[in-house]
């Protein structure tokens, strides 16, 4: 129920860039995912990708350029991400070009959720900087999952009384994502009418607890309405299933 916040203040990337390492084999011509990690902090969400080339016949130097491409839902397409240290030539040192050159491009403060892979150019030199050759490469994709709540209305058990007209109603509510969400209230309707809000405290990630009403006795045939986070106060990955309508469990 709250918006989802806008793409530009979720993009804060760095780039850290590892020295390249001289082979005792030709290195494979590739762009690999070698780590994707993730967490609640924007810090801990990182993916680290490694470039390689081998050399060929007349190389004096290679050179290697990183680019960061995000799919940020709701985008359904990559677009490519601007970054510190991204989108520059990396060049093996003059004249040590061995069997070839490979380069780590570690790149944190990931967006979640979000969708991310590098694209990685190749270009041989021979002497005096003739382009021998280009290439290109793309990386297997680094998924960081949504970070936020999800509250979910589950079981719904009731029983008559405790007064000939009233019902105690005890609805079971969860939080189903990664994080912990903080105090939200639970609203039931009854025949139409709103019953007071219950407040609950919070509720830790893959935890659930027991929301209790005692309200008028629903109508065989009506239908009862509960309403998680009723004052929209807790953002979270998916909210279209915080308003749910049971069945009146009495015949």
């Amino acid at each position: 129920m709250v918006a989802v916040r806008c793409l530009a203040s979720l993009i804060a990337l760095a780039a850290f860039a590892l020295p390249a390492a001289a082979q005792a084999q030709a290195p494979p011509l590739r762009a690999r995912l070698s780590a994707c990690q993730s967490g609640p902090a924007a810090s801990q969400r990182t993916a680290t990708f490694v470039g390689s080339m081998p050399a060929v016949a007349g190389t004096a130097r290679m050179w290697m350029r990183f680019d960061l491409f995000a799919r940020i839902p709701p985008a359904t397409a990559f677009t490519a991400i601007k970054a510190p240290k991204l989108g520059v030539w990396q060049k093996s040192a003059p004249g040590r070009v061995s069997s070839g050159f490979v380069f780590t491009q570690r790149v944190q403060g990931l967006t979640a959720p979000g969708s991310f892979r590098a694209q990685v150019r190749f270009r041989w030199y021979g002497k005096g900087g003739q382009l021998l050759r280009p290439a290109t490469r793309t990386s297997a994709t680094c998924k960081q999952p949504d970070q936020r709540p999800d509250l979910r209305a589950g079981a719904l058990d009731a029983a008559r009384g405790p007064l000939l007209d009233q019902a105690t109603y005890a609805l079971d509510v969860s939080n189903a994502g990664r994080t912990a969400a903080a105090g939200f209230d639970v609203v039931l309707t009854v025949g139409g009418a709103e019953q007071p809000a219950l407040h609950v405290a919070g509720l830790a990630p893959a935890a659930t607890t027991t929301v209790t009403f005692v309200a008028p006795r629903c109508a065989p045939g009506s239908t009862l309405r509960f309403e998680v986070d009723a004052e929209d106060v807790i953002e979270e990955s998916s909210e279209v299933d915080d308003v749910v309508e049971r069945a009146c469990p009495f015949s």
